[in-house]
């Protein structure tokens, strides 16, 4: 409930206008809606005593305060509901924001599934709490003060009766309803579950055809939906308890009514007209008890789906730039690495890098060769500050990199990385990420080589790339990738094997465009290929997480090792060719 009151003052209270002048709607429908059976009651007097003038009066001033009701009620609705809408449109806004500023590393503790669940169908659960719980709130209060007001006003005695069986009826409702937070909590960790099991088949619906592997995805789908399945039956079961109990709770009132009411009416003691307000009285206080009670529900999923999302929207993203960040520098920088000794956070037994040392002079270019898993990629990751380096292990310009300002940092910096992704896109798009820059694109398409590939193109670079880019090759999408690095102003360039998909042509193409683009930036470039290296004022070889060798190529070439070797075989194999 805590959290709940914290979505409240976050959210809802700028509102606090619209849900004020919204509840003074429900009061006057609820006082309309009970104080027409009081006219009625007259009427039918009136009926009874032959007094045609005082009936007809009656019957206009009930059709008036009918239309009165239809005005307010869908008054008080357009006031709950458009707030609720509102705040729904805000959370998203803030979750959404509030994911891309966290590092990869806190967007891995979840699956992707999940966090879409989070933002849909958790989402929603909010929104009903702003719009119909406000709104349910106010009306059921409203409607049972002013209900039960009007019964006693009418008759004390026969109020008493009626109002017991609705309390036992309530009380057993607010038992039962306690159990269902733990099952709705179960239930959206189900669905997020599902969700995400739905989402990596489809990514991956061609490698599981062409593996035919349809009968075990299958197969784990039916497990999360037969386990969704059976948590939402329990759901439904409790629900069903909660209903009928209400339900035979009014339909007690009804026999306590007639029971108790009939011979009041006989002996005098009440009117036929007052017994049949109160019959309908007792219809009208049915449904804000029912009301009640999905209320009670919505509450207990609201609660688990606040727990759900603020989950992942408090936590502050992992910047030890601030408060004070160091602004980053505006020219390419010399970058030095010392002692560096990197393990990931979900294995910190298990270290990627051990105390690696490097150093990439100012506008120069450092290359990277290793085998896989040799800890290239989570090296660039750190200079990155995609993760994290430990304090004083990385330094630009003799500054620590972790006092850097990290928004800075990245707008300084341009990172290719391994796998290329793209948007389902247009080709322009996924270059210049949506800006508007016809020459800026040109002379980028020009230095990755792009320019034969896109006059293949039906629309040119208007073409949609399709799905992560499946309409394109491999090497389009590398290309394509680059291209977008190198759209946008940078002193720092960091490439991660951005080639290997190209052909022997394209890469030297590929290379002489880097090396002859204008201003140099700071260069970092990880290559299987020693092709792609040899143009580098230094090279380092990578091992096990270690720097093994460094130098030259011509000094690499000239002594025995990795470097050498690699060379000596991919020359083979070129020569082969």
């Amino acid at each position: 409930m805590t959290l709940l009151l914290a979505f409240f003052r976050r959210y809802m209270v700028r509102f606090l206008p619209w849900y004020l002048v919204g509840a003074l709607a429900l009061v006057a429908t609820n006082w309309l809606t009970v104080t027409i059976p009081l006219y009625l009651a007259e009427a039918i007097d009136a009926l009874q005593a032959g007094s045609r003038e005082v009936v007809l009066s009656r019957a206009g001033i009930i059709a008036a305060m009918g239309a009165g009701v239809i005005v307010v009620r869908t008054l008080s609705r357009v006031l709950f509901f458009t707030p609720g809408r509102m705040v729904e449109a805000r959370v998203r806004h803030d979750l959404f924001a509030k994911l891309l500023r966290q590092q990869p590393a806190f967007l891995g503790l979840w699956p992707t599934g999940d966090l879409v669940s989070r933002a849909s169908s958790d989402m929603t659960m909010l929104r009903l709490l702003a719009g119909y719980g406000a709104l349910q709130v106010v009306n059921a209060t409203a409607a049972m003060v002013l209900t039960i007001t009007q019964m006693t006003r009418l008759s004390p005695e026969l109020a008493g009766w009626v109002v017991v069986p609705v309390l036992v009826g309530f009380g057993i409702t607010l038992a039962v309803v306690r159990y269902l937070f733990a099952l709705v909590k179960r239930m959206q960790a189900q669905l997020a579950s599902l969700s995400d099991h739905v989402l990596t088949s489809y990514q991956g619906v061609a490698t599981i055809q062409s593996f035919v592997a349809e009968p075990g995805f299958q197969q784990r789908f039916r497990e999360r939906n037969d386990a969704y399945l059976g948590t939402a039956l329990k759901r439904a079961q409790l629900r069903a308890v909660v209903g009928p109990t209400l339900a035979v709770a009014v339909a007690v009132d009804v026999f306590l009514l007639l029971y108790v009411g009939g011979p009041m009416a006989v002996r005098g003691e009440i009117s036929v007209g007052e017994l049949v307000a109160f019959t309908t009285l007792v219809a009208y206080l049915a449904s804000p008890l029912r009301a009640t009670s999905f209320l009670l529900s919505i509450l207990k999923q609201a609660q688990a789906a606040a727990v759900r999302i603020f989950e992942v929207m408090d936590p502050p993203p992992d910047r030890p730039d601030l408060p004070d960040p160091v602004p980053p520098p505006g020219r390419p920088p010399a970058i030095e690495v010392h002692g560096l000794d990197f393990a990931y956070p979900d294995a910190p037994e298990q270290p990627v890098l051990h105390q690696v040392e490097l150093q990439v002079p100012a506008g120069g270019t450092l290359g990277v060769l290793g085998p896989t898993g040799s800890g290239k990629t989570t090296l660039l990751r750190c200079l990155a500050r995609l993760y994290n380096p430990p304090p004083g292990t990385v330094l630009v310009d003799g500054v620590d990199v972790l006092d850097l300002d990290l928004d800075g940092w990245r707008e300084q910096l341009s990172f290719v990385a391994q796998r290329a992704f793209l948007f389902s896109e247009s080709l322009g798009d996924n270059v210049l990420l949506g800006q508007e820059d016809p020459a800026r694109l040109a002379r980028v398409l020009g230095l990755t080589a792009l320019e034969a590939d896109i006059d293949a193109l039906p629309d040119g670079v208007d073409s949609p790339v399709g799905e992560a880019g499946i309409m394109l090759s491999g090497g389009q999408r590398q290309r394509v990738a680059l291209a977008r690095g190198l759209a946008r102003p940078h002193v720092v360039l960091v490439l991660d094997d951005v080639l290997s998909a190209v052909d022997h042509a394209t890469e030297h193409e590929l290379i002489e465009s880097l090396r002859g683009a204008g201003d140099r930036p700071t260069t970092v470039i990880v290559s299987h290929r020693v092709s792609a290296l040899h143009h580098a004022e230094r090279i380092v070889v990578m091992r096990e997480g270690r720097v093994v060798d460094s130098g030259t190529h011509e000094e690499l070439v000239a002594r025995p090792g990795l470097y050498r070797d690699t060379w000596e075989r991919q020359q083979d194999r070129e020569e082969g060719a």
